[in-house]
């Protein structure tokens, strides 16, 4: 496990305050029940044994989420401020403590903060509740749908220690049918030649096949109501699983729909990744962007390939760079090899460099700074880089905003639009995009497991990372997300999020 996913404690949470009259003295009086419990323990207890007595005694219940998705508020109030988001599957810890709020008959505190309303979302228990992969196959239809309904069937929770928390599926055929449930093979059928049907429509007049497919006209087979909705090619599907259904397969969706597998190709995302800074490597560290073969300079002050040079790839790490310089009008990066130095373009790299922590940024804070001109991201700890990578950020007319900003929101995975050229059809979003951390209104930095052209910019004003940069950088940034949430947000609450200072 990462260290993201350890226990939270306030003190890391939560802002900074000043002076409370309220808060008590080394010598008051043990205040809750996490406090009596710690008080308990002897005096060589680790911090994580203090940490646990805390929790068991202050939120001794555990809760499994059966809703889709909750919303976790600053107060008992459906009116108060967002703090967070649970979903489906997802195993959390709650209080004893229970209060009838507006527009929820059954509030309840949640760890580490935070109230939850479970009207009919979540499976509390005094014991540890364990994860269940629901296997369907040999169901009957109303089998699934009493044990959905009753909240018996819970999704597996995220991966949230892999760089993808879901399986990502590309629809390669063009209107595939997505099922509510599991399909019979008559439903299947069904489905399927309403799409051919809408197909052969469409050759002849766009409008009249979409006005047969919304069901506005009898142009053809009535199809199922089984369908939730077709999709067309170049959609994602987010999955949690595979189901068989009378030797077929289908892919179980994050939202609970199906559809087969033979028309899906899986997305695992590039595994390029950036590197870990410290006393073997500082910055600054340099990458090629494309590939090039490096370049000789002859005694005329002129550079040529070297033929016999293999071609450096794209994306590889530049360990002989040495520096940028000005050689006869043109700039170069000048690398240093066995066969002596050797040249490259200066638009063939991209190099990521050491800049000084911005004014407002806390010295013990994790923060990004990200540099639109070189394509390039480093997470500093404070006054420490700690970690440098290629990112794709926006292009010319959806450039990604420059300035200091903080981030806002942290979702596991979060639906978005109009991502990028290369995420398929701009009028479709893609749902469950991993690693989402907005700091400037609908910009962020996110998983892009569509493209590999990192480096270079690709994006719709988002930065876009690999799956494994961003996740690396998602677990290291404020806020941290507590065990089991989903997501969490610092805009009207207590919490801190770290600072993105993006230049040009």
């Amino acid at each position: 496990m990462r260290a993201w996913i350890a226990p939270v404690t306030l003190a890391v949470a939560l802002g900074c305050g000043g002076d409370d009259a309220t808060t008590p003295t080394a010598s008051a009086e043990p205040a809750t029940a996490g406090e009596r419990a710690v008080a308990a323990l002897p005096p060589e207890a680790t911090e994580a044994e203090r940490e646990a007595a805390r929790i068991d005694a202050d939120f001794p219940k555990h809760a499994a989420v059966t809703g889709t998705l909750i919303v976790v508020r600053t107060r008992p109030d459906e009116g108060s401020p967002v703090v967070g988001w649970l979903r489906v599957g997802s195993r959390i810890r709650v209080g004893t403590e229970v209060r009838q709020g507006p527009g929820c008959r059954t509030w309840r505190t949640t760890h580490p903060l935070g109230w939850v309303c479970d009207d009919d979302s979540l499976d509390v228990r005094d014991e540890v509740i364990e994860v269940e992969e629901p296997t369907l196959e040999g169901w009957k239809e109303d089998q699934v749908e009493q044990a959905t309904a009753r909240g018996a069937l819970v999704l597996p929770a995220t991966a949230r220690d892999a760089p993808m928390p879901y399986d990502y599926w590309y629809v390669r055929d063009s209107t595939v049918p997505e099922y509510h449930r599991l399909p019979s093979r008559d439903e299947q059928r069904a489905a399927t030649a309403k799409s051919d049907r809408y197909r052969e429509l469409f050759a002849i007049d766009e409008r009249r096949a979409r006005r047969y497919l919304a069901g506005e006209s009898d142009d053809g087979p009535r199809g199922t109501a089984v369908v939730s909705r077709y999709l067309d090619r170049g959609f994602y599907v987010a999955s949690t699983g595979v189901e068989v259904r009378a030797f077929r397969r289908f892919v179980r969706t994050t939202q609970g729909r199906y559809v087969k597998q033979a028309n899906l190709e899986t997305r695992n995302g590039h595994t390029f990744q950036g590197v870990e800074l410290g006393p073997d490597r500082a910055l600054p560290v340099a990458w090629t962007v494309r590939t090039s073969r490096p370049m000789v300079r002859g005694e005329d002050g002129a550079f040529t390939n070297e033929e016999e040079a293999e071609p450096i790839e794209r994306q590889t790490l530049l360990t002989g760079w040495q520096e940028r310089r000005n050689l006869g009008g043109q700039v170069m990066h000048v690398l240093e090899t066995d066969a002596g130095p050797r040249y490259l373009r200066a638009w063939f790299a991209a190099v990521a460099e050491r800049i000084d922590r911005p004014e407002g940024v806390a010295e013990d804070e994790p923060w990004v700074h990200v540099d639109l001109s070189e394509q390039t991201l480093v997470l500093y700890e404070g006054d420490t880089p700690v970690y440098a990578t290629l990112v794709s950020t926006g292009v010319e007319d959806n450039a990604t905003p420059t300035g200091l900003f903080e981030i806002r929101r942290k979702h596991v995975t979060d639906t978005m639009s109009n991502i990028g050229a290369d995420a398929g059809d701009d009028r479709y979003s893609i749902e469950d995009v991993p690693w989402t951390q907005y700091f400037e209104g609908a910009f962020a930095l996110h998983t892009a497991f569509w493209h590999t052209g990192f480096g270079l910019p690709r994006s719709h004003g988002c930065v876009n990372m690999t799956p494994f940069d961003a996740h690396y950088v998602f677990g290291r940034t404020w806020p941290r997300l507590p065990d089991g949430w989903h997501g969490v947000a610092t805009e009207q609450t207590e919490l801190r999020g770290s600072h993105v200072l993006v230049t040009d």
